[in-house]
């Protein structure tokens, strides 16, 4: 049976202190997105090589935000989210509304002395794939 996947992908430039309150926001908006529906989810979080395009326009942007001042432990980071489930479980509605609530978590979680903002970058892929597991083979 064909399911819907949604990949999300969250770039951040922050500190480890603002990724660690960014991803505990991350998770709580996932949990309350896939609550009460049959949905599979899963979320990593990496480092972003210095070279990759999305590091040098977010350090830009914080540059911007803060003219005169160096980087000091900030970082590009990537939060990525896949959920796998039924089309009617994950809409493009659904996915909006997920991309919606993973950008506040992101500003919520900025603290107060970032009067413009936590720099970073939202983007959402879905596709529909046949994702069932082969059960014709037999395991020894």
């Amino acid at each position: 049976m064909p399911k819907r996947i949604s990949d999300v992908s969250l770039h951040v430039y922050v500190t480890p202190e603002i990724l660690d309150r960014i991803v505990a926001s991350v998770r709580t908006v996932l949990d309350d997105h896939v609550h009460e529906r049959d949905v599979y989810a899963w979320r990593f979080t990496m480092p972003v090589d210095a070279s990759d395009p999305v590091h040098h326009d977010l350090e830009s942007q914080w540059r911007g935000s803060f003219p005169g001042l160096e980087p000091g432990a900030e970082r590009t980071y990537e939060i990525a989210l896949s959920l796998v489930g039924e089309p009617a479980d994950l809409t493009d509605a659904d996915i909006a509304d997920l991309e919606r609530g993973l950008a506040l978590a992101v500003y919520g979680a900025a603290p107060p002395h970032h009067t413009h903002g936590v720099p970073f970058t939202l983007c959402a892929h879905q596709r529909t794939d046949v994702v069932a597991p082969e059960l014709d083979h037999e395991l020894r």
